[in-house]
């Protein structure tokens, strides 16, 4: 505990430690130094004045809130030249002046607040031992200083969105190191200003990797002219799929294709039969009773037709003389209750059998819709019950068929409906991704419209230039894009020509916005953690400092 309150063991000793009524633990500290340095002239002084009482909170224990109670010691100082003539002594390391904490709890609270923010961070203290309010987490988080920032030599640069709804939308900009993957600033907005400012106060940077937007590259060619600029290759995949998209937009044609479902292996009319249902524990017990009971019915028989006296029989089977004689008696084996007469239910009911002919013509009819059949059959004069038809139909269903082991659905037991394929999904997305029957639909949209298919075909020239990262492709396909006669990839070849340079650099290096976007979602939930409520500077320090 000394090590803990101060540099030098010697200073402090814990005289007593208190349980208190709630569990909370109290450590009394006791000064044990015969001299204190005064904080201002540095002479030791040896002739005390007063004590008072400190009641800081420290590192809980087990869960358990810990609390010091310090008497801490005023004292005089004598030095001729010192103006500070009344001093209270400082526990430099451990205990800040006026401060009602530890600097060791501080710094637990801190973690708290980067990590989960106020509200958050306030249900964690409380649970870890060190209660506090949301407010005093915020005013910790806004006092951390800013470490020396040192400029990065790989910048990645993309917005994020700082409020969005009602009408207002506020954009900032992340920067992040890419050679560390971590965060150093949050700007409050993307304009081309906002990072040539930030880039000329931290000059250094010599590659900045960036998204497509106009803004960051006319700001960080202002900002770090002798910078390479690297346009993410992802973005540039977008800009193609997006080029696509609004071709298939102006088409302004049915944007679902449909295709036929496989026929089912159920042929229409046959009425399978269901397989006989698992006996339950009820049905179980019933047979082995009735089997006991027959067996000794046949041993009674047995043993009184090969000449053994009936008191014998009863004796040796514990049973009464009047049970064996009417067992002899009784031609068939005992039942195990009364025969009851059997009612007649399915299509053999009485109710149901007038309508037995129309109910098979409907099923032929390919007619399975119980709810309708027996609609249809009260207007015929049907007055039984849905249940029991029910029990006639579901067995001409047949057994269920097993899940798809790829999508875990049941497929219908019945005709499938014809299924509607979106052709923007089916152009968009990669062919290796797409069903045998959904490459075909693509194929017949294709073969009937020529724009799109010219517009196909250069979205998958441009995707597999940018996976191979060939450069010297990309000057074929901007030339067959400008010749394309389709206005969005004309569009998209003239601005990948102005930012050729940063396109080139983007097929060649390595660097990519992708960590960027990792921290971009990373601040969506820190964002969502302040409840709306944070400032743009309380969420800056929170990724910043919490990463």
């Amino acid at each position: 505990m000394a090590e803990m309150l101060g540099a030098e063991p010697d200073r402090w000793q814990i005289a007593l430690v208190v349980v208190e009524q709630d569990g909370s633990l109290v450590l009394v500290a006791e000064p044990t130094r015969c001299a204190v340095p005064c904080p201002s002239c540095g002479e030791l002084s040896r002739r005390r004045h007063s004590s008072y009482l400190r009641r800081p909170l420290d590192l809980p224990w087990r869960g358990r809130t810990v609390r010091l109670r310090v008497h801490t010691r005023r004292w005089f100082c004598d030095a001729p030249g010192c103006s500070q003539k009344i001093f209270a002594e400082r526990f430099d390391g451990a205990l800040a002046s006026y401060a009602r904490r530890t600097n060791s709890a501080t710094e637990l609270l801190k973690t708290f607040a980067l990590q989960a923010g106020g509200e958050g961070g306030a249900r964690l203290a409380l649970k870890a031992g060190v209660p506090t309010s949301p407010d005093t987490l915020l005013r910790i988080l806004h006092s951390i200083v800013d470490q020396p920032l040192s400029p990065p030599r790989v910048l990645g640069v993309d917005d994020v969105a700082l409020r969005r709804g009602r009408g207002v939308r506020r954009y900032g900009t992340l920067l992040l190191n890419l050679e560390t993957h971590r965060p150093i600033d949050l700007l409050e907005d993307r304009t081309a200003e906002v990072l040539a400012n930030w880039l000329r106060q931290h000059p250094g940077v010599e590659v900045i990797v960036r998204d497509r937007a106009g803004a960051y590259a006319e700001g960080a060619r202002q900002g770090a002219p002798g910078a390479i600029q690297v346009a993410d290759r992802f973005h540039l995949s977008a800009n193609a799929s997006a080029a696509l998209d609004e071709v298939l937009r102006g088409r302004r044609r049915r944007i679902e294709y449909v295709v036929v479902a496989p026929e089912p292996d159920l042929e229409t009319g046959v009425i399978p039969a269901l397989p006989p249902p698992p006996m339950s524990r009820t049905k179980q017990r019933e047979v082995e009773a009735r089997t006991r009971r027959v067996t000794r019915w046949q041993t009674v028989r047995e043993r009184y037709a090969g000449g053994e006296a009936i008191r014998r029989i009863a004796l040796d089977l514990g049973m009464s003389r009047m049970t064996v004689r009417r067992m002899i008696r009784a031609p068939d084996a005992p039942r195990n209750r009364p025969f009851e007469r059997h009612r007649a239910g399915g299509l053999t009911s009485p109710s149901l059998v007038p309508y037995r002919a129309y109910l098979e013509a409907r099923w032929q009819a390919d007619c399975s819709n119980i709810p309708q059949l027996f609609r249809e059959l009260e207007a015929l004069g049907y007055r039984g019950s849905r249940s029991l038809l029910y029990r006639v139909i579901v067995p001409w269903r047949g057994p269920r068929p097993p899940p798809d082991p790829r999508t875990g659905r049941r497929a219908h037991r019945r005709q499938p409906r014809p299924r509607r394929v979106n052709v923007r999904w089916l152009c968009l997305r990669p062919p290796h991704q797409l069903e045998e029957y959904e490459r075909e639909a693509l194929d017949n949209v294709l073969a009937d419209d020529e724009r799109i298919a010219a517009g196909y075909q250069l979205l998958q020239r441009f995707r597999r230039l940018v996976v191979r990262q060939c450069v010297r492709d990309l000057d074929d396909w901007l030339a067959d894009a400008a010749a394309s006669g389709l206005g969005p990839f004309m569009s998209l070849a003239r601005g990948i020509q102005a930012d050729r340079a940063a396109v080139n650099a983007g097929l060649t290096l390595r660097w990519s916005t992708g960590p960027v976007e990792g921290h971009v979602t990373r601040v969506k939930l820190l964002k969502r953690q302040g409840y709306g409520r944070a400032s743009t500077a309380l969420l800056r320090r929170r990724v910043v400092s919490a990463a």
